[in-house]
């Protein structure tokens, strides 16, 4: 696959995790800063598809994006998002990479908790000089786990339905061609 056609499809990948980042936004929320994580289910299917380098310029693209068109771009809520989304990257590969078979529903929950505990310690550090923040930590945790089954839930759902319809093909050609 030639360069312009890999540029095109990090852009739709870009533009679909920037979508559903937005659509995000608009789930209510038990805590204010407390997100479903949706757009993961795009980083998901890149890691799956083999395609890091795409799963980190998504993830950053979408962070940017998003935080430019709510507002927050020039804010602490940009930084812990990147820092949370790299953080997450890295332990959703090393994840697919061990000798343990994590399914993808388990891979999601590794990302979604290694999110939010980059998140915490990076709020006690930059946000709030006390350790008492520490005491969200297992709401955190819970609310990582369980989002993470859901996104890794849908995301399995995506690829069932991709080799369902009998698109083995497609599917060997999106991993191989991004």
């Amino acid at each position: 696959m030639n360069f312009e056609n890999k540029l095109i499809r990090l852009a739709f990948f870009t533009a679909f995790a920037v979508s559903v980042y937005e659509l995000d936004t608009l789930i209510p929320k038990p805590l204010p800063f407390m997100r479903l994580g949706l757009a993961n289910i795009v980083i998901l299917l890149l890691l799956l598809a083999n395609d890091l380098k795409s799963a980190i310029i998504v993830t950053f693209a979408k962070t940017i994006i998003g935080g430019f068109f709510s507002g927050a771009l020039i804010s602490p809520t940009t930084i812990l998002s990147l820092s949370g989304g790299a953080f997450a990257i890295l332990i959703m590969y090393l994840a697919m990479k061990s000798r343990i078979p994590f399914s993808v529903i388990g891979i999601s929950i590794c990302g979604a908790v290694a999110h939010n505990l980059t998140q915490i310690v990076l709020v006690r550090f930059i946000l709030i000089k006390s350790s008492t923040i520490f005491y969200l930590t297992p709401i955190l945790i819970i609310f990582g786990i369980t989002t993470g089954i859901f996104t890794g839930y849908l995301t399995h759902l995506i690829q069932e339905r991709f080799l369902q319809d009998g698109n083995e093909k497609r599917i060997k050609e999106f991993e191989g061609n991004i």
